[in-house]
């Protein structure tokens, strides 16, 4: 079997869902950064790439949308009827407020993991600028759309 049909899905998963480099995945998989290269251009891997980051952008924001809409409902509903919120809302605010904390953390932490993995490639310090404003401008376009 070949190489691309044996690590071609998996080397678009490590770029697509955890940002990897090419470089990177081309080290892991023993694959070269051409073959990648040309794997990602043939497949839309950007595409992808940025699809995959909206959705997650999207599913932080609609859940943080969620949590707000029924804080300030209770809220709403205390000061105006005195009417306290019921064991299974307060229940369900605490557990979503919670993991949104922690989902914004692993966020940031993967940023800054990416951030330093593409600092610590054998590159000039020339690329290591234009690959850190890349992986920055890619995060901040999926979060802005």
């Amino acid at each position: 079997m070949s190489k691309k049909a044996t690590y071609e899905v998996l080397a678009c998963q490590y770029f697509v869902e955890r940002q990897m480099s090419i470089a990177k995945i081309a080290e892991r998989l023993n694959v070269s950064e051409k073959s990648l290269h040309t794997w990602k251009k043939d497949n839309n891997w950007e595409e992808k790439r940025t699809k995959f980051l909206k959705a997650q952008y999207s599913t932080h924001q609609t859940l943080y949308e969620l949590v707000n809409l029924m804080a300030t409902k209770a809220v709403d509903d205390y000061k105006t009827e005195g009417i306290v919120p019921d064991q299974k809302t307060l229940y369900f605010i605490m557990n979503m407020a919670d993991k949104l904390y922690k989902l914004k953390k692993y966020e940031e932490q993967t940023v800054l993991e990416k951030i330093e993995e593409t600092n610590t490639t054998d590159i000039s310090k020339e690329e290591k600028s234009d690959s850190t404003n890349e992986v920055l401008d890619k995060v901040f376009a999926a979060l802005m759309s």
